[in-house]
């Protein structure tokens, strides 16, 4: 994957990385939320620590150092939140790919297909639109007087 132009290699589907992803990616969102630590902080200092929480993760799941590689030693919290992102769009983007593979293989694909679709034809048959075109119906009732 690559994160400000620096090539940094996770496979969102091997348990022990995935294992330490979603571990560090649960310490960001509870320690980004910590409100002791920015009582009587500039905003320069609040962002200095967002980065550092980010620094962390970035070390934690790609290895030490990573956060320097990446970030050169500087306090950008954007460049911090896009590098933060594009890992998160990853875990995402990977969830949606195992998805598509447990369909692909589940033993019960077509049943389930053909379920959905008798299921789609019972709300259809349901809807009034439908009894008034299946019976010929074009406005013209019964007991009209034409």
């Amino acid at each position: 994957m690559n994160i400000l132009g620096l090539e940094l290699n996770f496979d969102f589907f091997e348990a022990e990385q995935m294992e330490v992803y979603e571990r560090e990616n649960q310490r960001v969102a509870e320690d980004i939320k910590e409100p002791a630590q920015y009582e009587g902080k500039s905003t320069a200092d609040a962002f200095r620590i967002q980065c550092r929480i980010i620094d962390r993760f970035f070390d934690n799941v790609f290895g030490e150092g990573t956060a320097k590689k990446l970030f050169k030693g500087k306090a950008n919290l954007r460049d911090h939140m896009e590098a933060f992102g594009i890992v998160a769009q990853g875990a995402t983007e990977a969830r949606g790919e195992l998805e598509a593979i447990k369909d692909k293989y589940s033993p019960n694909r077509a049943e389930r297909r053909q379920t959905e679709r008798n299921n789609r034809q019972v709300q259809k048959q349901g809807s009034r639109n439908y009894h008034h075109n299946a019976a010929g119906y074009k406005g013209q009732g019964k007991n009209r007087n034409h």
